[in-house]
Order: C-alpha cells, then structure tokens, then sequence
C-alpha cells in the first residue's frame, strides 16, 4: 500500500507523510498524528483506522473544513460525500474465498472456527458474515465457534488456544485479520502445529507472507495494498484539485496457497 500511495503521489507532483502509532489500538496517539499532519500542512488525509467510532469526531472536523479525507481498509461510520470516501478491499470476497478453501481442502463432517471478530474493525464483521453464508451451502462444514478479537495479537492467540482445547475435532479456522491470523498461527505453533487444523488467514501483511511460504498456515485471503494506495492517493488529489470524489471503491480478493506463492515469486 505503501508502494502504490508513493507511485501515485509522486505522479501527481505530491509529497507523502506516512505514519502511525506503534500499537495499532492506539487510538489517540493515531488522532494526534493525524491533527499534527494537518496543521503542518497536509492538504488530504488517507486514514488507516484504528477504530472508526473513535475516528468519528476528528473526520466530522476534517470535512467540514474541506479536507479530502479517504479511508482504506474499512469504511466510515459516517456517510461518504463531497469529501470523504474510501478504497478498500472486496470484504464480500475475503469470506467466500474462505469457505470455498475450507470445503474443497477437507472430507466428511468437518468443525470450523472463526476467529477476530471486533465491533472497531467492521471489516473482520462483514468477512465473517459472508464466510457463515458461503458455508452455509456446504451443510457437511459446521462452524462451532465464532470468537470476538481486537487489534491485540495475543487476544487472537488466547482465543485460539481456547477453541483448540475446547473443539479436538476442529479442522479448520478462518483468521478474518492479519493480527488475528498471527496470533492463531502463534497459538498452533505452541500446540505443535496441530497439522490437522487448516488455518485460513486474511491480509498479506509481510510477515504472513512468509510464513505462508514456510507452510506455518494453509492460504491467506487479500486483496492488492499496492492498487489500493494507489487509487488512495489518486482520490486524495482529486479531492485537493476539487473535483467530486468518486463513491466508496472496492478491490477485489484473492486466495493465496503457498503453491501459488512460490510461482508466483519464480515468475
């Protein structure tokens, strides 16, 4: 993402302050920087968000000053307009490519889980919703346990640990965000990998890149960050140049194996 926010901005003439707070639920300290940026300057805001309630107040601010302001990741609480809209992925997808990995990857009667769910990121709602629908058509998959989940990695791995002793038959679980798919894959890992559980993570973060291609989970759901950042920034300027900012974009999901990785990094 941060690639294509760069490419785009440096196309459009435009300079990028990229930053964040080191905890991703540090919600004031993300308020801070972002009133610090503009009151140095900063002519558009691209917001990542911690928590959108929490954002609710500061965006409210923006936008009324006419400060283009774009989401990714998520959507806003608040109605989109003439200045703030949002790039984010196809969550409808996240959750279908999970379900459709989960059915064609096991046999017989099998036990699922789903793990990270948070009220905050209601990105992790709508992928696990779409995930209960899409498995709803293969009536062989039960889903067992659906498990709340912040932005707190270990919140995730505790949960894992829980549903692991609690389920024995789980066979598989669907991480719905990359800090809920480290700490299930941390919890596995503890338990000696449990080879019998498949675990379905979400987001290509690097470090779960990785660990896909060492095989310490079975696929991951994502979708473009580079065209994400991209259309992020294009929008941005849009906005600052004032023409109309476009609805809410979404980009489309992916599966990835670590068979797919490994030809693709070949190629």
């Amino acid at each position: 993402m941060h690639r294509g926010a760069e490419a785009a901005a440096q196309a459009a003439g435009y300079q990028i302050y990229w930053n964040g707070p080191t905890r991703e639920d540090d919600l004031d300290r993300q308020i801070l920087i972002a009133d610090n940026a503009v009151h140095r300057g900063a002519k558009a805001l691209i917001l990542g968000p911690t928590n959108i309630w929490g954002l609710t107040t500061m965006v409210n601010a923006m936008t009324a000053r006419r400060l283009p302001v774009v989401f990714v990741q998520t959507e806003p609480s608040e109605p989109t307009g003439p200045y703030l809209t949002s790039v984010t992925p196809n969550q409808e997808e996240f959750g279908r490519l999970a379900a459709e990995r989960v059915e064609a990857t096991t046999q017989g009667a099998v036990q699922v889980a789903i793990v990270g769910v948070g009220r905050g990121t209601p990105e992790t709602l709508a992928r696990a919703d779409s995930f209960i629908r899409a498995i709803a058509a293969c009536p062989r998959v039960h889903i067992v346990a659906e498990t709340p989940g912040g932005v707190q990695i270990m919140e995730s791995e505790q949960s894992a640990r829980e549903l692991v002793n609690r389920y024995p038959k789980l066979r598989a679980i669907f991480a719905v965000s990359a800090d809920a798919t480290q700490g299930v894959m941390l919890a596995l890992q503890e338990r000696g990998s449990h080879p019998g559980i498949k675990l379905i993570g979400s987001d290509r973060d690097l470090f779960l890149a990785a660990n896909l291609h060492d095989g310490k989970l079975d696929s991951l759901v994502t979708a473009d960050g580079y065209q994400i950042g991209y259309l992020a920034v294009q929008t941005a300027v849009a906005g600052i140049r004032g023409q109309p900012f476009p609805p809410p974009m979404h980009v489309g999901a992916k599966l990835l194996t670590r068979e797919t990785l490994i030809l693709n990094d070949n190629h």
